[in-house]
């Protein structure tokens, strides 16, 4: 097995070769599912634990006076230059930018080889086990973005034609804008559980469903319920964009758009699918392929929270 093992290191920079362009081509956009985009993310620990490998097995005659345990130590240096390299190079690619995730990524390949394929001499025994458990709870951070993800997409698969009722753990992962948004237990439309969402005083706040079934053919209504707690009234922007959005330059005038005033206490909203089919300026909207679902609001005075429920399509 080692024979057979120190064969095929060598010949690790093939796989490398081919991956290596991939930090600068293709890859998730904004609105890939989240399975695709937290699974191109674990390609860095993968790519990076090949990487380390094949620097591992090469002839190494510069550093012969070294020990294995200094010259594990300067591989894992080495990799973190080559990973602030690629992400520096990330910067001059349209679409890319450096990410600091991208990185400890990048050193968790690095340690995956070292903990259970290179094996440093003087981390034995406890030691060396005590590494590879730290690597397994590292790993496992990292994998549960895209078994989370994963997850939650069968279930919107299973609960359409409701969109998001946030009865279930990972829904709140399908909204853009997460950290506006908090659990609710007390101020319920539907159910057990609702979403308070923080708005603030920027030009425009509010959260987007980016992450749910884009089929709405059949349906005919998309209804959604908001609080709110103040005595005042506001103004509540929606806004429903297909996928061919993009292709038409994202214009004001190739969505739906429509504009409700929120009264004290629950307002349960609704818009006709058929006026959002018809909404695109010179074109009809693809109600086959929806992609996002926006609620905001525009500069608003000061900072006020809203509590939002039950988004769901009906026929």
């Amino acid at each position: 097995m080692t024979s057979n093992r120190a064969k095929i290191l060598p010949h690790l920079w093939v796989v490398l070769l081919i991956g290596f362009p991939f930090f600068f081509l293709g890859g998730p956009g904004y609105y890939s599912s989240r399975s695709f985009q937290t699974a191109w993310d674990l390609g860095h620990i993968l790519f990076f634990m090949i990487m380390s490998l094949w620097l591992h097995a090469l002839p190494q005659a510069w550093v012969a006076a070294w020990s294995r345990l200094r010259a594990c130590c300067a591989l894992f240096i080495l990799v973190f230059f080559i990973g602030l390299l690629v992400e520096f190079l990330q910067m001059f690619t349209g679409g890319r930018s450096p990410d600091l995730s991208d990185l400890l990524r990048n050193q968790l390949g690095c340690l995956l080889a070292l903990a259970f394929f290179i094996r440093p001499p003087l981390l034995s025994g406890l030691r060396r086990h005590l590494l590879q458990l730290g690597v397994i709870v590292l790993m496992s951070a990292a994998i549960w973005p895209f078994a989370r993800a994963v997850i939650d997409e069968r279930q919107a698969v299973n609960q359409f034609p409701r969109l998001s009722d946030f009865e279930t753990p990972f829904e709140r992962y399908r909204w853009v804008n997460i950290q506006q948004m908090r659990e609710e237990n007390a101020i319920v439309r539907h159910g057990g559980k609702a979403m308070r969402v923080q708005l603030s005083t920027a030009k425009y706040s509010g959260v987007v469903l980016l992450h749910f079934p884009g089929d709405w053919r059949g349906y005919q209504t998309l209804h959604w319920s908001v609080y709110n707690s103040q005595p005042a009234g506001f103004v509540l922007n929606c806004r429903i964009h297909d996928v061919h959005h993009k292709e038409h330059g994202s214009e004001f005038s190739d969505r739906f758009n429509q504009q409700f005033v929120v009264q004290q206490g629950w307002n349960d909203l609704a818009v006709s699918l058929e006026r959002v089919k018809n909404a695109p300026k010179g074109r009809v909207m693809d109600m086959q392929h929806i992609e996002g679902f926006g609620l905001f609001v525009v500069q608003q005075a000061s900072p006020m929270e809203i509590y939002l429920d039950h988004v769901y399509l009906e026929k």
